[in-house]
């Protein structure tokens, strides 16, 4: 059905809104004391460079210093609190089996997603992914889907659809002009007037319906 698959990470095969919760409920009293925002307001960082995000949250705040900061603590609490959402494993197996391209884009840094594989060894399993310091623009403009298509030899992009759990990842499938792909277990709501081609309730239907 699909020449390409593509995939967003965190909130798409990547379970990490505890992660992303905790650390930042540490580097708040440390750097923005007094200031507590709501669940749903962290939850909405993912997807959106964590540069920019540090620099919305703490404008005050030696970016270098809370980067570092970041850096640490997410990558102990990653330990702790995130994991691949159910299927996901399975799912990335018989895509391999199958020999059907897919890759993954994500706003994350290389080394952010280099350790996130192999924490979740799925190194192995996933060929090729362009993350946020390999694009000229980030998600949602739609440079990663580009390079995806590129890199796989694919030139027609409604052949080609996007996975992902928010708004940014639906606007990179509209700026790319392929097809759109939303798991139902997201946490961020789509914005009225979204076209969603397939709707994904767990990765072993979707494997039923890209055959």
């Amino acid at each position: 059905m699909y020449d390409l698959i593509l995939f967003d990470l965190d909130g798409t095969l990547l379970d990490s809104d505890q992660m992303i919760i905790e650390t930042f409920k540490e580097l708040y009293p440390l750097y923005r004391p007094g200031y507590n925002p709501s669940v749903e307001h962290i939850l909405s960082f993912s997807g959106p460079q964590i540069t920019e995000t540090l620099k919305k949250e703490f404008p005050d705040g030696d970016q270098v210093l809370l980067l570092k900061e970041f850096r640490e603590r997410s990558t102990k609490n990653y330990v702790k609190y995130s994991k691949l959402y159910p299927g996901v494993v399975e799912m990335l197996k018989e895509l391999n089996n199958r020999k059907i391209p897919f890759a993954v884009v994500t706003n994350k840094h290389r080394y952010a997603t280099d350790y996130t594989y192999k924490l979740f060894n799925v190194d192995s399993l996933i060929p090729f992914t362009i993350c946020a310091d390999e694009v000229e623009h980030l998600k949602p403009a739609g440079d990663g889907v580009l390079q995806c298509m590129e890199h796989f030899g694919v030139k027609d992009p409604q052949k080609v659809i996007y996975v992902g759990d928010g708004q940014i990842d639906y606007l990179t499938a509209k700026n790319a002009d392929v097809k759109f792909a939303y798991v139902d277990w997201s946490t961020r709501k789509l914005e009225g007037g979204a076209i969603i081609d397939l709707h994904i309730k767990n990765y072993q239907q979707f494997l039923e319906e890209i055959v």
